[in-house]
């Protein structure tokens, strides 16, 4: 018997969801600054999850994956074992 993991089966409206409310939560731009739309689709149903971010908070999120891939490589045999995001620091990007 298999058994579906009931977040991986939601994971595009949650995911959806989540940078939604991490946008409204943090803006990064002035009030009235245009939005960049997002949009999840689920693989499995098609339905379209869209959240809406400030251009700053687009560029933010770039940055972020960008730290946690490469936090993923230098994870590898041959990488350095040193975060991403802060370069083994442990500090913040602002500290």
């Amino acid at each position: 018997m298999t058994t579906v993991d009931p977040i991986a089966e939601q994971s595009a409206g949650l995911f959806a969801a989540a940078l939604q409310e991490l946008a409204e939560t943090y803006p990064t731009d002035p009030e009235g600054t245009a939005t960049v739309a997002v949009t999840v689709t689920d693989p499995a149903t098609g339905e379209q999850h869209q959240a809406l971010v400030q251009p700053g908070q687009l560029g933010w999120l770039t940055t972020l994956v960008m730290g946690e891939m490469a936090t993923c490589r230098n994870a590898h045999s041959d990488g350095n074992g040193q975060c991403g995001h802060c370069a083994g620091t442990g500090r913040t990007h602002n500290g």
